[in-house]
Parts: structure tokens; sequence; C-alpha cells
């Protein structure tokens, strides 16, 4: 048997503030609750309490009160909470005493007032008979379907409490009778234990069993490989439980679920990429297929070298027709489609003024895009990019480029000698702008406060600094580089890259009437003394500008190919650059067994010959 322990009356004091209508806030606390203005609710009593009885109700105000009322238990489902008004005798303004109503179930003590407000208790009703549940039916249901709860005294429970804390109070039930509740499972129910209590503060729940509650299930898919717009349909079970959808980066997407529950619509957003389609129904519960929709790809190749402004870049892949944008390196505006020509297999574009070393960002919609191989623009003074981008300086608002800082570049294999460029743009012409070189540590000075504040001469430039071996181990040692300044937008950050200049002239290359370098060949170069890995690099300029020519390295002995063909024709795809090579092991042992190196090829003025 459950036992109850009754508040008395004398023990009201201390229902004062748990159960009053309004609480005191920190700014107006005020020890005496009789104090508070309106009509209030500041303890009734003894609870839990049988019907028929008489309880007290203290407050402020109760003068103003015409009528009490109760929850009322009910014979039929409704979809609406009844009331039973209950006597009431007024002792004072701070004082009543109530005759609790024989239908009355539990809930709040409501007070109506002369001017037609209603005043509500904090908490609830309580009766004192023993609750005794003896069955529950369906065990299996949809969210939105009625369960039945009988038993002795059921009319006395206060809550119903369905797995994971999903909560259905008596107010809230459709019928509420002594021996028969019902009540509207919510859509949030998911399938586990059911628990009731009598609805007191602090109440036990006693558990009466498991309900077994449908939940969204997908099976199938029309299309797995949609088109974006395309209209889908996802079929399963209970999928009328859905209350969201998310795609692949874009999040609650508008459907339309059947009645029956075994299917829902849906078009593909024109900004998902492939991946899970997930469904969430109220109770959190999800179910999920998978999509693929037609992503351009690029197809992989070698990085595009000495790359020149105004030349042709073409990158190919597939679903290329798809593109929308290119954003290039170094350039703050990217492309617009049409500005660039495209098919569904490659896309070109003429390499403007000013564009950087980097890979070209394909952008398909804002949740997409894809990357082609490293371009390399063309330069005169070998440099390596270690950097680039648009990048808003202004140390004011802690606006620095920090990617060659913290570990993310080792300044331990820089040579002393090196130089670091630093390209910039004013934000705002005419006007001072500067820009100042730290290292990462609390952005400290560098030695001999080396870069601390460079003032720009011009509104746009590039500023640069050789690295001494004192630089470069404070770099290494305090955290790297940190780039700030004010008033500038910062391009890229470069620096040179140590070659050694073979030979540099202008010779005729033709070799059909012999023309070819031999300044490397027949003993005149000591090839043990190349390491393996270093890189030949031949500048070059046609004789003829729009017609072909060629490049082609030899060994001295017969003018045979060096290994695996390397350099054996080159045809130039411009009227001027270079050329580069890797001189692998191999080819230095053929080259120092067989006379060295020839240069030879058609319609060609040799201009330089760099080693790196």
């Amino acid at each position: 048997m459950k036992i109850y322990r009754k508040i008395s009356v004398l023990a009201l004091a201390a229902l004062v503030v748990t159960t009053g209508f309004t609480s005191c806030g920190e700014d107006d606390l005020d020890t005496n609750p009789y104090s508070k203005g309106g009509v209030n609710i500041l303890g009734f009593g003894p609870m839990p309490i049988t019907r028929g009885e008489t309880m007290r109700v203290t407050g402020t105000s109760l003068n103003s009160v015409k009528e009490v009322i109760f929850p009322e238990g009910n014979q039929k489902l409704s979809p609406s909470t009844t009331y039973i008004a209950g006597e009431f005798s007024l002792q004072n303004s701070e004082e009543m005493t109530v005759t609790i109503p024989d239908q009355c179930v539990p809930g709040k003590l409501r007070l109506v007032l002369n001017n037609g407000d209603t005043v509500v208790s904090k908490t609830n009703i309580t009766f004192a008979e023993e609750i005794k549940v003896t069955s529950f039916s369906p065990t299996s249901l949809h969210p939105g379907d009625v369960l039945t709860i009988k038993g002795e005294y059921v009319w006395n429970i206060g809550e119903v409490i369905l797995f994971d804390h999903v909560t259905v109070e008596a107010e809230e039930f459709l019928k509420n009778t002594r021996n028969e509740i019902q009540l509207r499972v919510p859509m949030e129910a998911k399938t586990g234990e059911v628990q009731y209590n009598d609805g007191s503060d602090g109440a036990d729940n006693i558990a009466i069993g498991t309900l077994n509650v449908d939940a969204p299930k997908a099976t199938g898919i029309s299309n797995a490989t949609p088109e974006f717009g395309e209209s889908i349909t996802i079929t399963g079970e209970n999928l009328d439980l859905v209350t969201s959808m998310d795609f692949p980066s874009v999040k609650d997407v508008t459907f339309s679920a059947a009645a029956d529950g075994k299917s829902i619509t849906v078009s593909v957003p024109a900004t998902t990429v492939s991946g899970t389609v997930t469904m969430t129904a109220a109770s959190g519960l999800t179910t999920s297929v998978d999509i693929t929709v037609p992503l351009a790809t690029v197809a992989e190749s070698e990085p595009y070298k000495d790359v020149k402004e105004g030349q042709t870049v073409t990158i190919k892949g597939t679903n290329l027709d798809r593109i929308t944008q290119l954003i290039l390196p170094a350039i703050k505006e990217p492309l617009e489609k049409g500005s660039f020509t495209q098919s569904a297999t490659e896309i070109s574009f003429v390499v403007p003024e000013k564009m950087g070393d980097g890979p070209v960002v394909l952008v398909q919609h804002e949740n997409y895009s894809v990357e082609s191989a490293k371009i390399t623009m063309y330069s005169e003074a070998p440099e390596e990019t270690l950097w680039n981008g648009n990048m808003d300086i202004d140390w004011n608002v802690g606006g620095a480029i920090q990617a060659l800082a913290y570990g993310a570049y080792d300044w331990s294999k820089i040579e002393a000698g090196t130089k670091l460029f630093v390209y910039y743009e004013k934000k705002a012409p005419g006007s001072w702008g500067c820009l100042s070189l730290r290292h990462g540590e609390n952005w400290g000075n560098l030695p001999d406060n080396a870069g601390v504040q460079y003032d720009f001469p011009d509104d746009a430039g590039v500023y640069s600094i050789t690295l001494t071996q004192d630089i470069l181990d404070d770099l290494a040692a305090n955290g790297g580089l940190v780039i700030t300044g004010f008033n500038f937008i910062a391009t890229k950050v470069s620096r040179s890259l140590p070659e050694n200049v073979i030979w540099k002239g202008s010779l005729d290359i033709d070799w059909n009437v012999g023309g070819a370098w031999q300044d490397l060949a027949y003993g005149a170069y000591d090839w043990s003394s190349v390491e393996a890995g270093t890189k030949i690099v031949l500048t070059y300029e046609k004789k003829t500008p729009g017609s072909w020519g060629c490049l082609s390295l030899r060994h001295g002995e017969s003018w045979g190919n060096l290994p695996g063909n390397i350099g054996a024709q080159y045809d130039f795809p411009e009227d001027s650059g270079t050329y580069e090579a890797q001189l692998t092991q191999d080819i230095l042992d053929d080259l120092a067994a067989h006379n060295g190196l020839i240069v030879t090829g058609f319609n060609f003025i040799l201009t330089k010959v760099v080693f790196r």
C-alpha cells in the first residue's frame, strides 16, 4: 500500500514560497509574502486530499475571487480539459476554505476573478486514494493514437511518462474516470517503458510496462542518382512521422509525406552534394537514404608551370559545364560563368594580370568546389610562392598573415641570403600605409628590428628583405613569421630560390644545320659534382613567333637520348618561356659516362641555362 503524508494546515507557511503562484526576484525579495500586489495563491492543503474534504487556500486579495475551479474527470474523448467548480467560503482577503468536488482529478487549482482573469497555481492538487493499474492498451501504436490505462483510482494519476521523459499531464488526458484514463500519445514518443505518478512534487514514477511506438523507416528511393531540382520519392514505413529533412549541406528541406506514411516526395536542392539524406521524427529518431548528385571533378594533371599573363589555361574533368565561378590565385574577384569557356569535359580561361601561384578553385555552387593542379606563374627571377590570396591587413583589429607561423612553415630549411617578398596593394590609395614583420611569439620584433615598419612609397608594389642567419634562427625559435601592418591588402608572399646560372647569352638553335649548345659536353663540365634532384632550366625564345619549334636534350656520344627519353623532344607551347627537367641519378650517370649534355632542337634562341 502506498503511504501518504498529509501536509497540515499549520505547515502551510512552508508552502508560501514553494507553491505560491508567483515568487520574489532577487531585486524585490520580501520576507512578507502577503505584501504582494494583486491576487496570488500562496498555499493550499492538506495534500494529498480526498474528494469531498475541505482544504484551506491562503493568498492575497482573495476577496476578488468569484469562483474556484478544478480539473474535471470526463466520460468521453475530448480535445479540451473541462473544469468543475468547488464550493468555497471566504474567511478574509488572505484565506478561504474550499470543498473538493467529487469529480475532481489531479491538476492545477484555478481562481476566477471578478474581472474575468484566472490565477493558476504552480503545483498540482493530488489525491490520497492508492492508484492501482491493472492494464494498458494497445501495447503497440502510432504516435497520435490513444493509449488506455485501466484500474482502480486511475483518475488520481497526475501524469503519464513515456520513454525519454515524454510526459502527458492529467489535464491533457482525453478521458479521466475512476477506472479508466485515455491519453493521446505525443508525436515525440518512442518505444520504451511507460510510467505514471500522482503529480505531486518529487513523486516516484511507477512502471507499468513497455509500449512499442512506431518509428519512421526508409527502405527505398525512386532515383539514387538524381539531377538537381528533380522530384524524388522515398519509400518506407511510418514516414508520416517525419518532421524535418536534411540533405547534405542543406538543412530543413520542404517535403510532402503521404497520409499512409509509405512515401515522401521531395525536390533535390540545387546546392546539395552527394551523401546521406536524413529524415528526423518529432521523437528525434532518424532514418536515411543515400544519394549521388552530378558534381564536377578535375582530372589529375601535372602542375601548370611558367604560365604567363594572357595565356589560355585549360582544365579537364567531368561535369565542368556545371561550374559557375573560377577563383584564381591572388585575384580578388572570381570569374563568373560566361567569362570563361566550358564544356562537360573542359574549362578554359585567359590568365589575367597579377594572377598568383596556386590552384584554381572551380565553384559549382555555394556548398561544393574542386581545385585544379597548382599553377606557377612565369618569372625571370625564380621565386617560390609561400602564400597567396587577398588578406586585409590591419593591426588595429588583429589582421595579419599567420600562415607562416606557429609551426606551419619550417624556417630551418631556408638558406641565409634568401630574399623574402611581400606583394601589397593599399586599401585606400593615396593614404598612409605600412607593413611590419614580427615573429610569432608575442608578435615580437625580429633581430635588429628588421622589417619592423616599412612605410609604403606607392599604392602597390613589392616589399623585399634579405633573410640573414640571425633572422632565420629567430623565426625558427620564436614561432615563425607574422606579417601585419595597416591599410593594405596582401596578395602574395614568396622567397627567392637559389639558382646556379651555368650559361647566359643568345644562341641560335637549329638541328638542321648542326646548331646546338655544347658548353656542358665533351669534358667541359664535371657531371659527377651535380646532386641528384637538381633541376635544369632552359630559357628560350622562338625565332619565328607563332610557328612550330622544339627543344631536345641529348648526351654527347652520338647525340643519343637520355634515360627514359627525358627531354627527347619538347614542343614549345608558347613563343617564349622555360623548359624544366629534373636530373635523376640515372640521368647524371648517363651524362658522366656519355660525354655530357647537348641541347639542340629547332626554331629557337637559347638565352639562359640554370641549375636549381
